[in-house]
C-alpha cells in the first residue's frame, strides 16, 4: 500500500510541475520536483522500497520529456546513489544538513544533465543562461527544498497511520 502513496504524490508531483509551475513567472526556473521527492526516498524510506519507484519515475519522465532514452533513469537513480552516499557523510539531524543535501541532490540531477548534454554536443560546454538557471534552481532548492522534504515526510507518516487503523480496525470487524 505504500507504493500508492508513491503514485500519487508522484502523480501530484507531476502535475504541478507539467501544468501549473510553468504557468507562474515567478517559477519559470524551478527545479525538478520530482528529484526532490527522489532526494526524499534516499533520506528516509529503504532501498528496497524506493528503487522500484526511482526507475518508474525515470521511465514516465523518459516517456514526457524529449531528452535521450533513459536520461531520467540515469539522472534519478545516481541522484538516489549519490545522496545515500551523502548522508553516509553527514548525519540528516540539522536544518543546514537538509539544505545542503537538498542543495547537493538539485545540483547532481543538473550536472549530470549537463554531462549528457555535453556528450552529445561537444560545443560549448556551459553557457551563461544555463549557469544562471542552474544558480537559481539550487537557490530555489535552498529556500523550498526541506519544506518539501519535510511535507512529504508528514503525508507518508499519516498515510502510514491511516492505513495501521484501517487494518487495525478491519481485524476486529473479521473477528
Amino acid at each position: 500500500m505504500t507504493y500508492v502513496f508513491y503514485i500519487c504524490i508522484s502523480l501530484f508531483l507531476l502535475i504541478l510541475q507539467t501544468t501549473i509551475i510553468p504557468h507562474l513567472p515567478l517559477f519559470n526556473s524551478f527545479y525538478d520536483l520530482l528529484a526532490l521527492f527522489i532526494i526524499y526516498l534516499s533520506l528516509y524510506r529503504p532501498a528496497r522500497e524506493s528503487l522500484p519507484v526511482v526507475f518508474f519515475l525515470g521511465f514516465v519522465m523518459d516517456n514526457l520529456s524529449a531528452s535521450p532514452f533513459m536520461l531520467y533513469v540515469a539522472a534519478y537513480f545516481w541522484l538516489f546513489i549519490s545522496v545515500r552516499w551523502i548522508t553516509k557523510v553527514l548525519r540528516v539531524g540539522g536544518v543546514f544538513r537538509m539544505v545542503f543535501i537538498v542543495a547537493s541532490g538539485i545540483l547532481i540531477e543538473n550536472l549530470i544533465f549537463i554531462g549528457a548534454v555535453a556528450m552529445s554536443d561537444p560545443g560549448p560546454l556551459f553557457s551563461t543562461v544555463a549557469i544562471q538557471t542552474l544558480g537559481i534552481q539550487v537557490l530555489w532548492a535552498i529556500c523550498t527544498g526541506s519544506l518539501f522534504i519535510m511535507s512529504f515526510d508528514y503525508c507518508h507518516k499519516g498515510w502510514e497511520k491511516i492505513l495501521n487503523q484501517y487494518i487495525v480496525q478491519k481485524g476486529r470487524v473479521e473477528h
